[in-house]
């Protein structure tokens, strides 16, 4: 193989490294059967894409496949982090902490968990995952944020007033917001490399 064969590949490679294995080993060998017949090489060179054009060609190409695909786990999990956030938001009503307050509390936080656990473990280019990303520190700002605010009013509008409970409560459930929502941040920073 010339070195400008190898070369061209290698760069080709590079720029794959998206793709998983399997499918960057299969993109390489055909082309590299392309590049390798003798008469041709020179003139193919010259009228093939630059090794970067048809590298984003084939990752369009694997992003419109992936758009197909089902969610994978990581997705949902995701997903569970919103959902214990909204179970943390329904105690602020009790006026007292009770065994329903526990039981949402309990349901809640290792949700919330895991949602941010999966924030620090996810490696692999998603399309789910990316439009999860994008939308869910809009969804905290507009949605959650509120709600609670709306929740404090009127638990401090039953009989009791504001309970230390719900005041406590309230400033950590804003803190636990204000986590998820700059994991999300950050998460979202350190994926660009990968989406």
């Amino acid at each position: 193989m010339s070195s400008t064969i190898h070369d061209y590949l290698k760069e080709l490679s590079k720029n794959l490294s998206d793709l998983p294995k399997e499918e960057k080993e299969a993109i390489l060998e055909e082309i590299e059967m392309h590049l390798n017949e003798n008469e041709a090489t020179s003139k193919m060179l010259r009228e093939f894409k630059t090794p970067y054009s048809l590298s984003q060609d084939y990752l369009q190409e694997y992003d419109y496949k992936d758009q197909r695909k089902i969610p994978n786990a990581s997705f949902f999990l995701l997903n569970l982090g919103m959902m214990g956030l909204a179970m943390l938001v329904l105690p602020i009503l009790d006026a007292r902490f009770d065994s329903s307050s526990l039981a949402r509390i309990s349901l809640g936080v290792p949700m919330l968990l895991c949602g941010i656990i999966t924030l620090f473990f996810i490696k692999r280019k998603d399309y789910h995952i990316s439009k999860f990303i994008k939308a869910a520190p809009y969804f905290l700002l507009s949605l959650f944020f509120p709600v609670s605010l709306l929740f404090f009013w009127i638990a401090a509008n039953q009989n009791d007033g504001i309970v230390m409970f719900s005041l406590y409560y309230m400033l950590i459930y804003w803190l636990l917001l204000v986590v998820y929502y700059v994991i999300i941040r950050i998460g979202s920073r350190n994926l660009r490399t990968i989406f």
